[in-house]
Order: structure tokens, then sequence, then C-alpha cells
């Protein structure tokens, strides 16, 4: 059985780590040290735009929700959901109305939150409508109606039993915005802990602290989320005390260099990120289950991940976490066979040498992997050209447009294999039986009847072969010593910054 593996003692280049790096990601005034009322956590990747709705991309919600923008209700640490804007609620017994009792709050703007901007926004993505990301207008697409019930409260009626609503209701599809907001993408008018002051596109979004906040004030006063793509500037920025936290660790191979520093620490936790490698489904040759399972099969995952993320990993053979309850281990479900591999490439009349594109983004994970699955296909007869594109380009052509070969990305929501139930979604994984599998799950009358559900349709996602699973991500991070509040699992789609201080 597969599991999350040490780390085994490395001889790492020190001098790449103590080595500057010619000012990447420097703070702009040249000074190398935080204030002490000023947080700075760093991140990888830089949002595109600031429209939580209606652009793709984790980065976006990881600064904004439930920093900047709140829902009714939120997901804690441990995967719980717990009140936010809505200081309470009840459910009926049939599971079909829910009714919020809002709590006072305020917008940045010094506008006081309303049950009207409540009911604006839950209109908003439950309506067909250009604005808002297709698969965010899915998960709420089931809300019949919504309306205000007495003085403080919010009646939600659905149409059918959605046993996901509660937790889409704490992610990116449930903030709330201020009614009839505009300029979205380059603005951000909340009612959380913070409020944006300013993006310095390339380099950082700043946080401010909202001294209007309904509940307990943020722990510091600003919160610099500064971006460096490059895994290596990143983590000398964190040896060199240029930032906080380093909220991923990027090249896990140089851990090593972190653990003997009585400055830092190393924080461990779980996440739901699956490092997926995509197969446009409605593409030759990839619109053969045979060579889609012929692909997973040419790839041992075990050295995969001793390669690409220095032993860090777990197989995991399906598009489910362990955290979830309707896990299994599917890792045996393709198991690395080059032989098998070869045999079913001939069966589905696959030409020896046949090219196929890999579009790589700018992310360790996938650039640490972009070699060694070349080389594995190869050995079976898949010449694979491997290109490199900007996050933009990813974004645009490969997740919007579905215009590729294969891919390479970590899908880190929790609860997300009805995105698979989309054939209009970039997998292009069209299935009539996995569908129906996941919609009566989201009704199920009871946990068992949905676990039951949501296993068949890991099982089904596994025979069909429908994405390859390389590995899922542990969630590693790299805090100053001192510093406490750190976020440990990955349990949703922000990255809540209010708590994290320096003890």
């Amino acid at each position: 059985m597969s599991r999350f593996r040490g780390l085994a003692t490395l001889t790492i280049l020190g001098a790449v780590l103590i080595a500057a790096c010619g000012g990447t990601g420097a703070p702009d005034d040249g000074s190398t040290a935080p204030s002490n009322d000023t947080l700075t956590v760093g991140f990888a990747l830089e949002p595109v735009s600031l429209d939580i709705t209606g652009a793709a991309g984790a980065a976006i919600p990881q600064v904004l929700l439930g920093n900047v923008y709140e829902g009714l209700v939120a997901v804690a640490d441990d995967g719980s959901i717990v009140p936010a804007l809505a200081e309470s609620w009840t459910v009926s017994d049939d599971g079909l109305v829910y009714t919020f009792t809002l709590r006072d709050a305020t917008f940045h703007d010094g506008s006081a939150l309303t049950t009207s901007d409540v009911i604006w926004s839950l209109q908003r993505v439950s309506a067909e409508t250009t604005d808002v990301l297709p698969a965010i207008t899915q998960q709420f697409i089931g809300i019949q109606q919504a309306f205000v019930a007495g003085d403080r409260g919010i009646e939600i009626t659905l149409g059918a039993r959605d046993n996901d609503f509660l937790y889409n209701l704490s992610q990116r599809g449930g903030v709330i915005l201020k009614q009839d907001s505009t300029d979205l993408a380059g603005t951000a008018n909340g009612t959380g802990p913070y409020r944006l002051k300013e993006w310095n596109r390339g380099s950082s979004i700043v946080l401010e602290r909202w001294d209007g906040y309904h509940g307990e004030p943020a722990a510091s006063k600003t919160v610099v989320f500064r971006y460096i793509e490059d895994a290596t500037a990143l983590s000398n920025a964190a040896l060199a005390g240029e930032i906080d936290v380093m909220s991923t660790v990027q090249a896990p191979e140089l851990l090593s260099a972190f653990e003997g520093r009585d400055d830092l620490q190393v924080l461990t936790g779980t996440t739901s990120c699956e490092v997926t490698m995509a197969m446009n489904n409605s593409r030759p040759p990839f619109d053969d289950v045979r060579v889609r399972r012929a692909v997973r099969q040419a790839i041992d995952k075990k050295a995969l991940i001793d390669v690409a993320w220095a032993g860090y990993g777990l197989e995991i053979g399906s598009f489910v976490p362990p955290t979830d309850p309707w896990y299994e281990d599917l890792s045996g479900s393709a198991p690395f066979d080059p032989d098998a591999s070869r045999a079913l490439l001939a069966e589905a009349g696959v030409p020896d040498g046949t090219e196929v594109v890999l579009d790589v983004p700018p992310i360790a994970y996938a650039t640490n992997s972009q070699d060694f699955i070349a080389a594995s296909l190869a050995e079976v007869g898949l010449r694979v050209s491997i290109n490199p594109i900007e996050w933009a380009e990813w974004l645009d052509r490969v997740f919007t447009q579905a215009d590729y070969d294969m891919t390479i990305v970590c899908h880190v929501e929790r609860n997300d294999m009805a995105i698979y139930a989309n054939p209009d979604y970039y997998f292009r994984y069209d299935s009539a039986e996995y569908r129906d599998l996941v919609s009566r799950a989201a009704s199920a009358p009871d946990d068992a009847s949905r676990t039951d559900l949501l296993r068949q349709a890991a099982r089904l996602l596994a025979d069909d072969s429908a994405s390859d699973w390389l590995w899922l991500l542990p969630n590693l991070q790299v805090a100053a010593t001192g510093i406490t509040g750190v976020p440990l699992n990955a349990v949703g789609d922000g990255y809540p910054v209010s708590r994290i201080s320096r003890g």
C-alpha cells in the first residue's frame, strides 16, 4: 500500500540556497526582514484577476476568500462548517429549505451588509450568466428561490436535496458581494477581516486590517501576499528571512535545509490537491479508454514521486483524497506495467512513435514531472513533445478552450468530483453513468448512501482512466520560529491569514 513517505537525507547544493537571487522577489524598499506589524506570506502563483467568481485559478480565492470576502458560512481547518456572515442556520428535515440568520457586518466601503446583498449575490451565481464561472453556476443551479424571512433572515429553497450545498456556500461561489458590484477583476469590496490595499502586479498583493470587522480583529495590521514563481527563489526568500511563511514548499528536496534551522519550523498538514495529468478525452488518441489506460500503466508512480517531489506524496488511483469518507485505495487500478501499456496501444491501433503534446504550466510539481513522464511514455511508443506555457495561457487555451492533448495541474478543491460530471469541463470526460452517480450522491437521503454512490463514481473514473492521478500533495509549509496560527490543512479554496501572528 502506498503512503506518505519521509524524506531521505539528501545532499543539497548549498550554494544555490545561500546565494541571493539577484533581487528576485525582494521587497520594493530594498529591506530583507519584514516589519513587526507586517506579515509576509510567500506564494508561487499570482492571480490573473481579482474576480473571485468569474475568473479561474486557485490563486484568486487563496488571497481573497475568508480574508477580504466572506460567505454565509466558512470551512474550518478540520473541515467542519462554521458560521461566518450567518450567525446561525437551520435545515428542514427534507433537506430542501435552509434558513440563515444574518449577523451585523459592514463592507469595506463603509456600507452595512443587508439581506438584499445576500439575495443579489445568490441570484447572481445561480443564474446563467457569463460573469460567473460555469462550474460555480452548476454548484448553485439547484436554488429554486431565495428571499428575506423576517428582519435578518434569509430562506433558501432548493429544488432537490444537495449534500454539498453548505460546503459550496463556504467557498468562492458563496461569497457575499455588495449589491450591483462592478469591476470585480480589479477591485474588492468585502466584509472580511482585511481589505485590499494594493496589487503590485508581478510582485505582491497587500491587505490591511479592516477595523470595522464584525468579528475578532486580525492579528497582523498588514499582510503581504508575495509571489515568487521560481521554487528555489521562494525557498531562498524563506531562508533569508524575507518572508514569514512559505505557504507551499515547491521544492521538497530542499526541506533538509529548513529542518536544521533554529529560526525556522517545518509544518506538515493534509490537502485535497490531486496532481492530475489530464488527457483530452475528446481528442485522438485519448478519446480511446485503452490509450488513457496505457498512459497510466506506463508511469511508475512511486518512482515519479521520488523524482518529482522527493518522496513526499500519496498514490491515490482516482480523484479522491483519503480525508473524504468515500476514499478507497485505487492505486492498483492501473498498475505500472509497460508491457500491458504497449499491448493496449497496439490494440487501439496507435502507431509506434505517435506524437502527443504535454502542455506544462510553470508550477514545480508539473515541471519536475515532465521529463520523467516523457521518458516513460517514450518507452511504450508515445513521443511526448513538452510545451512549457505561462499560467495565463493555461487558463485560456487549456482550461477554457480545452485545446490541448495532455497537461498537468493540481486540483485543490475539496468535494470536487462533480467537475468530471461536466462534459464541457476541460477533461472533456463524458459519461452519463458517472453524471447519474454524482447527481444521486448530491441528493442522497443519508451519509451512508452518499458515500456508497461516490465510491462507485470514483471506481468508474478509475476504470475509464478519465485522467491520470499522479499523486496527492501533502501540505508542506515553512514558517519563522514563533509564528503561530498558520492554517495546517488545505481544506478549502482560501488561505486564511487573520489568525497568523508572531506569537
